[in-house]
């Protein structure tokens, strides 16, 4: 449901059958990297409110609980939201300078070697990356109608960014300049954080907005020509919220292929997961999550389900196995967590399932 309808708040129970409070708000921030958590738990749980902290929850709120709280509760949460967008801009302006050479470097050609030297030396003094293996990109972010980006829509951009790059933006007319600073393998997967800022642009920007990504360059000195290129795609976008790929990586195909084998030879791993098939495959989970569903038309944790339940119906109907054992082969330890996961895509749990079919062998 998280990938499906992209929430921007999840209120939560910490103790639940099948998966804890806090191993669900880490998975869905891997396909919801922007979504907010609460957790709702009672008293004798307290000892869960640093593990909470640690999972950087916005609120945590203890039953009993009236309406008349919660209402309240939802609205405090609402504000804190609010503030942590325009709040993510703070602190900025002690470092001025890094958005003054910024803002040089994306705006103006420096053909002087000696002043790309100069802004890397400043780049390395404020932290941001300029070793050998790093590689940058250029995004440009154009507002509708002309209208200037804020404060908040700055801080949007990088936050959503900012969770697996390093970023520095600049706003200018129109449209916000960002550079962005990964190592090249991160670079060539950058194009699934355009489709969430264009998601993220439907609540929290000013306007809708055309976004578009330059090609990848490891010399600073190829920033201007970078961002010349990236503004020259938005010239041909229409309105509305567009978003453009400048030099899209092949190779989705063969990553969603690979998924899948992993699916097919794994199934029977109860720890398979986004999570654990991303990091293998050396992709984010967002990239990957994006990918598989624009690519074989489904999520992946909805083709891992599918592919154990086939199994498992198999095995019902052609074995004598116990259900015990048919839910562990199927990567379930817990068989009542099988039979509600079979009993929801089938209709039908799998005992019924089996008497069944022994009831039309016997008919006939």
């Amino acid at each position: 449901m998280v990938e499906q309808l992209q929430p921007d708040f999840l209120l939560t129970d910490i103790r639940m059958p099948f998966i804890s409070g806090t191993e669900l708000a880490k998975q869905v921030r891997e396909v919801q990297p922007l979504i907010q958590v609460a957790f709702l738990s009672g008293y004798d749980d307290f000892t869960y409110a640093k593990e909470a902290i640690d999972h950087d929850v916005i609120a945590y709120l203890l039953k009993p609980i009236s309406m008349k709280e919660l209402t309240s509760a939802l609205r405090e949460i609402h504000a804190k939201i609010s503030a942590r967008f325009r709040d993510v801009y703070t602190g900025e302006d002690k470092r001025a300078s890094l958005h003054v050479a910024t803002a040089a470097l994306l705006l103006d050609i420096y053909d002087d070697a000696k002043e790309e030297r100069r802004v890397r030396e400043l780049f390395d003094q404020l932290h941001f990356p300029v070793s050998e293996e790093t590689r940058y990109i250029v995004l440009v972010t154009a507002f509708q109608e002309s209208l200037s980006p804020t404060l908040s829509d700055l801080a949007t951009i990088n936050k959503i960014i900012r969770r697996e790059f390093t970023c520095i933006s600049v706003p200018s007319g129109p449209r916000i300049y960002t550079l962005v600073a990964g190592d090249g393998e991160m670079i060539q997967h950058m194009e699934v954080f355009l489709g969430e800022l264009y998601q993220a642009s439907r609540r929290f920007l000013s306007s809708d907005v055309v976004l578009s990504v330059s090609r990848p360059f490891s010399d600073l000195s190829q920033a201007a020509k970078a961002t010349q290129d990236a503004v020259s795609l938005q010239k041909h976008a229409e309105e509305g919220g567009l978003f453009l790929v400048r030099d899209r990586q092949d190779g989705v195909g063969l990553l969603c292929d690979r998924t899948l084998e992993l699916i097919e030879e794994n199934y029977q791993n109860e720890e398979l997961s986004l999570g654990s098939v991303s990091e293998l495959l050396h992709v984010s989970p967002n990239y990957l999550s994006a990918n598989m569903k624009k690519y074989c038309g489904d999520t992946f944790i909805n083709l891992l389900i599918k592919k154990r339940m086939e199994v498992a119906r198999d095995l019902l109907l052609s074995s004598s196995r116990k259900i015990t054992e048919i839910s562990e082969l199927c990567g379930y330890t817990d068989q009542h967590y099988f039979s509600f996961c079979f009993k929801k895509y089938y209709g039908i749990s799998p005992a019924a399932m089996r008497r069944g079919q022994s009831g039309k062998e016997g008919g006939s």
